[in-house]
């Protein structure tokens, strides 16, 4: 149970959770990238956590395979490629979470269009594909 909560208070502070304002129920609407990085980012101790948590990996997951579907329907210049073996969810996620950060202009995109960038900037593929 100690490793567990450590192990969680680590990954609250990697994703920048420690610092992290209280998600609340608008958080939900998820009108912006910075929305959905509250979402993920909810600290465990925050009465929403469970609920957030669920949601950012529920809303990431849909918007990534609806994109995947669009890109595998073109013929040719795919958005983006992800390696074989993919990150997994919590990494993926994590990735975004710091890429969103990193600058505080994407935190104003949709969040749809924030994955996306996300995706074609971190995964870009090769020439020719």
């Amino acid at each position: 149970m100690k490793n567990r909560l450590l192990a969680l208070a680590f990954g609250a502070a990697l994703c920048g959770g420690a610092a992290q304002a209280a998600v609340t129920e608008d958080s939900f609407l998820v009108r912006n990238t910075g929305d959905l990085v509250d979402l993920c980012t909810a600290p465990a101790s925050d009465r929403l956590y469970t609920a957030a948590s669920n949601f950012c990996h529920g809303f990431a997951v849909g918007v990534y395979r609806v994109l995947q579907e669009q890109d595998m329907a073109r013929k040719s210049r795919h958005m983006f490629c992800v390696a074989d073996p993919a990150p997994s969810r919590n990494e993926g996620i994590g990735n975004f979470v710091r890429w969103a950060q990193a600058d505080a202009s994407r935190l104003s995109q949709s969040a749809a269009d924030g994955i996306a960038a996300y995706l074609s900037q971190a995964h870009p593929c090769p020439r020719g594909r």
